[in-house]
């Protein structure tokens, strides 16, 4: 028998993993039902008809957030945005920077993100997740609309899915 598990596991054949969830407990493909059952309408959860927003969620020590789970047309999740809440000249985005950086290394890539009328002026950062995850986190800046985080949110951060485009 042990020599059957080793020339199984030379001939790499293993079981299948799991799939690792996208946020927290929420993984693409899954239902609005399954969704809904982890997060029950409530205090802090409000349904919409294209998304679950769940808010005051504790993102690091002194740094709190909305969630806002996102569906495609058939009812499945698609993305995953984080807002951040207001926060003092932007430290929580700051906070959360540093935290992604430390825990995923350098972004892959770092731009600038000019405002307009209708977007806020920013700097965003992309993380390429192994699991076929894609991350970008924006950090707003100065702009007409109240960059800096006081009156609005200083930070975004997106998970979607890095096969989600077809060019």
């Amino acid at each position: 028998m042990k020599k059957v598990i080793i020339a199984a596991l030379a001939l790499g054949i293993s079981a299948p993993a799991m799939a690792a969830p996208v946020w927290n407990n929420i993984e693409f493909g899954m239902t609005r039902s399954q969704v809904e059952a982890l997060y029950p309408k409530g205090k802090g959860v409000s349904y919409q008809p294209k998304n679950i927003e769940l808010s005051d969620i504790k993102i690091t020590e002194k740094c709190d957030a909305d969630v806002n789970i996102r569906f495609d047309y058939n009812g499945l999740v698609r993305e995953v945005m984080i807002a951040g809440n207001p926060s003092m000249g932007g430290r929580c985005s700051n906070d959360v920077l540093t935290a992604l950086s430390a825990k995923y290394g350098q972004p892959a890539n770092w731009d600038s993100s000019a405002g307009s009328i209708l977007a806020r002026q920013g700097k965003v950062a992309m993380w390429p997740r192994p699991d076929g995850v894609a991350m970008r986190f924006k950090k707003f800046e100065n702009g007409a609309f109240g960059g800096g985080g006081l009156g609005k949110s200083s930070w975004e951060l997106s998970y979607t899915k890095a096969d989600a485009i077809s060019m």
